[in-house]
């Protein structure tokens, strides 16, 4: 009974943490990612892919900073999702080069040395618009994340206080794989129960592509309440000593 209440409260815990937007520091996943001539998304260069023309000198240019003049644009980030903050194709799946590539891009523009000899006000705008890239970045690099964000872009809401767990049988399952972990003596028995609930992680994920193609949002309810509690799960195991 003290198992459950302790796995009962780190599920409830973990729930409010990502209703909050308070997030454990992430780290890809290992999706199993089609072939790259099968993939859908490609990286299109932040210029390139958002449409956006720097107003200072018409060049191609990303919402947040011009590769070719410099200029850090002060508004032109509102409203703008995270996909088209980075430049990268607006989907569920994303491709991690895509993404670590972009942020290193942007992080170079926006780097204070840039700008130490602009004005005060230009170098909190660089702040700023790197913290911006950093969030960014975080969202899409989670798949947990990710898959929130997505449906919130669709207009769904999920994961909020007033809404009930609704997939019991994974709530089930992870008090049993908790247990599990509880009496686990050693690091080999830990990395088994690991691998294990890594499988379970990265099927959910897959399924989650092709459920966001469909639409079928009350599916997607239920298989990201999934990724949510096998995602903490995954992080308990991460921290076992």
């Amino acid at each position: 009974p003290s198992t459950i209440r302790r796995t009962m409260r780190l599920v409830l815990r973990s729930l409010r943490s990502l209703r909050t937007g308070h997030q454990h520091p992430t780290h890809w996943s290992r999706p199993n990612f089609r072939p790259v001539v099968q993939r859908r998304l490609q990286y299109f260069s932040t210029e390139s892919h958002t449409g956006f023309t720097c107003p200072a000198c018409g060049a191609p240019s990303s919402r947040l900073v011009c590769r070719s003049c410099g200029r850090l644009h002060q508004s032109s980030s509102s409203g703008v999702s995270h996909f088209e903050l980075l430049g990268v194709d607006s989907n569920y799946e994303v491709d991690p080069q895509a993404v670590d590539t972009a942020y290193k891009d942007l992080q170079r523009l926006l780097h204070p040395d840039r700008h130490v000899s602009q004005p005060e006000e230009q170098r909190e705008l660089a702040d700023a618009h790197s913290a911006k890239v950093n969030e960014a970045v975080a969202v899409l690099r989670s798949p947990l994340r990710r898959a929130h964000y997505w449906m919130e872009l669709n207009g769904q809401k999920i994961l909020l206080e007033e809404q009930r767990i609704e997939d019991t049988e994974t709530m089930m399952e992870v008090m049993e794989t908790s247990e599990e972990l509880d009496a686990a003596k050693t690091q080999d028995e830990v990395d088994r129960i690991r691998k294990r609930n890594r499988s379970k992680i990265e099927s959910v994920e897959s399924e989650l592509s092709s459920i966001f193609q469909r639409e079928d949002w009350s599916t997607a309810r239920h298989r990201v309440e999934r990724l949510q509690m096998l995602t903490r799960l995954q992080e308990r195991m991460d921290d076992w000593r």
